[in-house]
């Protein structure tokens, strides 16, 4: 009785645990929707084109630099469903976990829908210190042994990074050029581990692996199902993602408004096979109903890519035209600013001229006022030199000559100081000079009293 009980509560625990798993894997097929729900919530993101091969799909509006997989989005690790893609865009939980994903050259990348839900529809390669990994096209077929078999992608659909960085939140900014997968894909390969688990289709390197190339611990994510589409929520560790059963009957269900397509450009695009065709009959339900307006289709498309050449054309000659406004702007810009320069360099030398004139006129101005006041000065002195003598002027006089005076010096007698004087008579300064320089002659001479 014992042994009884000993086993029987393991299994129970057992039948517990499976019953748990059951209720998570199951629980995304509380609800079922079908295409349409993709036609409509994809619709403000993308356009909805009537592809020949495919049916609809969808483009969405993100540019040429746009890669499924690899931009805005990061890797996270579940114990569930292994390595799981978490896209910040608000459409992400739809094109990244259901249908297909390949390249136009025209179009750039566009997604087919699809049945079945997975973390990603991605196949990945290894190799080096590299891991890469690649969008599944339609020619993937997923069957009971699962294989990629000669299933290899494009080059240009592979985004590898460094081993270090495969769980990075921001992997796109590791990711190197599609210019050089050539060199990795030659030097990597395919990680062949597709497999079922919980009714969903895994793949990917191992968690081992990564830990001991990353050298840090890969902390496994919880994964709850949203009621409603938009963003993945990706908070507190846990992975919050609509993923509602799809309908497989949508034979008619159809976007609101679509574009429609040349088939005649792709008369050699690969087929599908599996699962696929059933899902391009329904997609392409009424195709032979529009086979009569090809024809009119492919003109319609020569004259918009004959309007796109010449709308090219002459945004490039406008573009021409404006770098040669530019260019001419630039060089009258130049030429105004030498001239500018020109000219203050002239006003400084004019004003530097006008400058020195004016400083040698008031040196003019002040010479002659320098001149006078010299001259001024030298005629009072030599006025004070003249009247100085005539100031201190001796008295003369007059004698009339004696038969004894020997001092005469004349016929006439002259003039001797002393004896009687005679009433002072005014002399001339100048006669007095000249009778000075005649002080003895043939008239006589002065003499001092």
């Amino acid at each position: 009785m014992k042994r009884i009980t000993i086993i029987s509560m393991p299994v129970i625990l057992l039948l517990l645990l499976f019953g748990s798993l059951q209720n998570k894997a199951t629980a995304q097929e509380e609800e079922q929707v079908s295409y349409q729900t993709f036609y409509d919530e994809l619709s403000p993101y993308g356009s909805w084109i009537d592809y020949p091969e495919y049916g609809y799909v969808w483009r969405p509006d993100m540019g040429p630099d746009f890669r499924p997989y690899s931009t805005n989005g990061h890797w996270v690790w579940s114990d569930e469903y292994e390595w799981m893609w978490v896209s910040d865009y608000s459409w992400g939980w739809a094109p990244f976990h259901y249908g297909r994903w390949f390249y136009d050259d025209y179009y750039g990348w566009l997604w087919i829908p699809g049945y079945d839900w997975s973390p990603a529809w991605v196949c990945w390669r290894s190799g080096g210190d590299y891991y890469g990994w690649a969008p599944l096209g339609p020619q993937f077929r997923v069957g009971v042994n699962l294989s990629f078999g000669s299933y290899s992608p494009p080059s240009n659909y592979w985004c590898f990074v460094d081993r270090q960085y495969i769980a990075s939140p921001r992997v796109y900014d590791h990711c190197y050029g599609v210019q050089r997968n050539s060199v990795f894909i030659n030097n990597t390969t395919i990680i062949n581990n597709y497999h079922r688990e919980r009714n969903v289709y895994v793949t990917g390197p191992g968690r081992r692996e990564v830990e001991r190339y990353t050298g840090q611990s890969i902390r496994s994510v919880g994964i709850r199902d949203a009621a409603r589409p938009g963003r993945t929520d990706f908070r507190n560790n846990e992975v919050a993602i609509y993923r509602p059963r799809i309908d497989r009957d949508n034979n008619h269900y159809a976007p609101d408004r679509f574009q429609r397509f040349n088939r005649g450009q792709y008369n050699n695009s690969p087929s599908t096979g599996g699962g696929w065709g059933e899902a391009r009959r329904g997609n392409m339900g009424g195709f032979e109903q529009r086979q009569q307006q090809d024809q009119m289709m492919r003109q319609r498309n020569a004259d918009a890519e004959n309007n796109r050449r010449q709308f090219e054309q002459q945004r490039q000659q406008q573009d021409q035209m404006m770098r040669q406004r530019n260019a001419d702007a630039e060089n009258n810009r130049r030429q105004f600013e030498q001239q500018r320069q020109q000219q203050e360099q002239m006003m400084r030398q004019r004003n530097a001229d006008a400058e020195n004139n004016r400083r040698q006129f008031e040196q003019r101005q002040q010479q002659p006022q320098f001149n006078n006041q010299q001259n001024n000065g030298g005629f009072r002195g030599f006025r004070g030199q003249q009247q100085q003598p005539q100031q201190q002027q001796p008295q003369f006089e007059r004698r009339n000559p004696e038969p004894g005076n020997q001092q005469g010096g004349g016929r006439f007698g002259g003039f001797r100081g002393g004896g009687q004087q005679q009433p002072p008579q005014q002399a001339q300064p100048q006669q007095n000079r000249g009778d000075n320089q005649q002080g003895s002659g043939r008239f006589g001479g002065w003499r001092h009293n």
